[in-house]
């Protein structure tokens, strides 16, 4: 079969049809006659030699084969599309949408976004927090910045921060820990979900025996850190979270012995699929800050 001859407002037809499932939502958005669209998908489903959707009295819906090459020709649209904005956009503009790990964003990316906004005032950032990946629910974002193990098949994955982990506290707490009799006669912050904590630590640099030490469980570090601050305890942190934040004077390391973490942050971005101009805007600035 010979598809040389298929015209690009065919496929253009073809998938506004198929998103919509419905011929006049198709012609409105097209800004064409519903009997033009529906003249082109004719056309098409002849060249190709497959009925594309079956048509019913007040409804039309996908054949198996038309399910098929629609996901292929929003692919092929997507690429021209992203494309032709990498070749003849000489500035990035437009929406990104970043899906980011909420202590990441509160504690590292938020206090830098006056600058990105000042280096690209045409770029709209649309940023969705999530705290544990299996909690994220199905995500349109070009980018994502997660917590966990970086063992992402499916994206290509870039380590932003270390995963070392050492104790955090405020200057009050760390006062206190010298006079006080030691760490475990303080509050233990400890993030649920992640994979090493207080147990890791004490279990490499043991501090003495306690019977009923204190423990508080939390659920990110953003919580970890804004608890150390208030003086609640001590929590573990990553080093490069805390000196490039907005935590750096409000915490300080009353203990230099750090353990590795099996978890750290990741920038993920869409295997072998081109970055949007905004997408790599962002990288770009994103790499900058990182260095």
């Amino acid at each position: 079969m010979s598809l040389t001859n298929l015209q690009l407002n065919w496929l253009r037809t073809f998938e506004s049809v198929g998103r919509h499932l419905s011929f006049s939502a198709a012609a409105i958005e097209l800004n064409m006659s519903q009997s033009a669209v529906s003249q082109q998908i004719k056309l098409l489903e002849h060249k190709l030699g497959k009925a594309l959707f079956l048509r019913q009295t007040r409804s039309i819906q996908l054949t198996v084969s038309g399910r098929a090459y629609l996901a292929v020709v929003r692919e092929g649209l997507w690429h021209m599309h992203q494309g032709m904005n990498n070749i003849f956009s000489s500035v990035a503009q437009g929406v990104l949408e970043l899906s980011v790990n909420n202590s990441f964003a509160q504690l590292w990316l938020a206090p830098r976004m006056e600058r990105f906004a000042e280096l690209y005032p045409q770029i709209s950032l649309r940023m969705y927090g999530v705290n544990w990946e299996a909690d994220a629910p199905p995500s349109s974002a070009e980018l994502e910045i997660r917590y966990g193990a970086g063992n992402w098949q499916q994206y290509d994955i870039q380590q932003l921060l270390s995963t070392e982990l050492k104790p955090y506290c405020s200057l009050d707490v760390a006062a206190k820990l010298r006079s006080a009799g030691g760490l475990l006669s303080l509050p233990l912050i400890d993030v649920l979900g992640t994979p090493n904590g207080w147990s890791d630590w004490l279990a490499n640099y043991p501090q003495g025996e306690a019977e009923n030490y204190q423990r508080f469980y939390v659920d990110s570090y953003a919580i970890a850190a804004s608890m150390a601050i208030e003086n609640a305890g001590v929590c573990l942190l990553n080093e490069e979270l805390v000196e490039k934040s907005r935590l750096r004077g409000q915490l300080v390391s009353p203990l230099d012995q750090s353990i590795e973490c099996l978890a750290g942050f990741y920038l993920l971005k869409p295997h072998n699929k081109p970055l949007s101009g905004a997408a790599q805007a962002f990288c770009t600035w994103l790499e900058s800050e990182l260095r």
